[in-house]
């Protein structure tokens, strides 16, 4: 059936234009609450109090939730009806959760009430597009993509959205901030808050303001670790490695993301040498342009023999910890050792 943009959506039910069930697809937090502020808009407080019902598809029965879509609703026009957490449109294993008839949303869609609206909210990174009530709901559904924002659109929001509040944002700033967020906006706008009231003076956001208030991820500090490695500082290597023992972080998770940094590196190496510029190789890998300068700025240095040496090593230290060939800490401190 239809896709929408989320703009399109809240035009469409402002205007009245209803729909009788909405899949509304990614993991975007501040999207999904603003999906949600907006149909409830459509009712007034007395019609949500009588009408309105949420059901978590992980704890109540379909069964229930479709009872409740055809009931007729109490002195109103419509019923509305949220179902989180529908697991089962996934690949994903859940523990304790309901099993679900999912024979019972296969009918419902086919022929769902007419005053009933059924919004099912699958904040889930993928569905598994093998099955059948996935392509069923795909194809009777409006379906809504509330994923994550990229690139230059991620860029203008946040500009914007600091624009409306009085505020401005440097440059270097703004790619550290998205940077350290992953580029995920319902992050940035929580880190933003604490960023505004720093700034409450001046109305400006600087890179010292990010740097030292927005805190690093654990993949911002294996990217630390592998600077540390390729520039040879083997006793800078050991300390921040050791740093993440005590903090009880698995090796095994740390050679996941090495190994996804390597790849990255590899990457932009190869494109660049085909003198791909970084916006270039940042449309290309489907990645912020920050991203790639950090890499672009490590690879310079260094050959790409010697990044697939360690690729290649990497991948091997993975096999022997899955493998039990050894104790996984004392390897990964070899391999930082053979490298740095």
């Amino acid at each position: 059936m239809t896709c929408l943009k989320i703009t399109e959506l809240k035009n469409n039910l402002k205007q009245g234009n209803l729909n009788n069930v909405y899949l509304i697809t990614g993991t975007e937090q501040v999207f999904i609450k603003d999906i949600q502020k907006s149909f409830k808009a459509i009712m007034s407080p007395e019609e949500q109090d009588m009408n309105f019902s949420n059901f978590d598809l992980e704890e109540v029965s379909l069964a229930d939730m479709i009872n409740e879509a055809i009931s007729a609703p109490f002195f109103g026009e419509r019923r509305l009806v949220f179902a989180e957490h529908p697991y089962f449109l996934t690949a994903e294993k859940t523990k304790n959760a309901v099993d679900q008839d999912v024979e019972l949303l296969l009918k419902y869609i086919k022929n769902p009430t007419p005053s009933t609206i059924l919004v099912i909210f699958a904040a889930y990174e993928k569905l598994d597009a093998r099955k059948k009530i996935v392509k069923q709901l795909k194809k009777l559904a409006v379906t809504v993509d509330a994923g994550q924002m990229e690139g230059p659109m991620l860029t203008r929001t946040i500009i914007n959205d600091l624009k409306i509040a009085g505020y401005q944002i440097d440059n270097d700033a703004l790619d550290l901030l998205i940077n350290k967020t992953k580029s995920n906006y319902s992050l940035i706008t929580n880190q933003l808050e604490k960023l505004k009231l720093y700034a409450l003076q001046t109305k400006k956001i600087d890179r010292q303001a990010v740097a030292e208030l927005v805190p690093q991820s654990l993949e911002d500090n294996v990217f630390d670790l592998m600077n540390e490695i390729l520039g040879k500082n083997i006793y800078q290597a050991e300390e921040l490695y050791h740093q993440f023992l005590l903090q009880k972080i698995d090796p095994i998770l740390l050679v996941a993301i090495l190994t996804s940094q390597l790849r990255l590196l590899i990457q932009v190496k190869i494109l660049s040498e085909k003198g791909l510029s970084e916006p270039t190789i940042a449309k290309s890998l489907k990645i912020h342009p920050y991203r790639v300068k950090l890499a672009h700025r490590q690879v310079k240095t260094l050959k790409l023999s010697q990044l697939r040496v360690m690729y290649g090593e990497i991948v091997n230290l993975d096999y022997q910890i899955k493998s039990g060939q050894g104790d996984k800490e004392l390897l990964f401190d070899l391999f930082i050792a053979k490298f740095a």
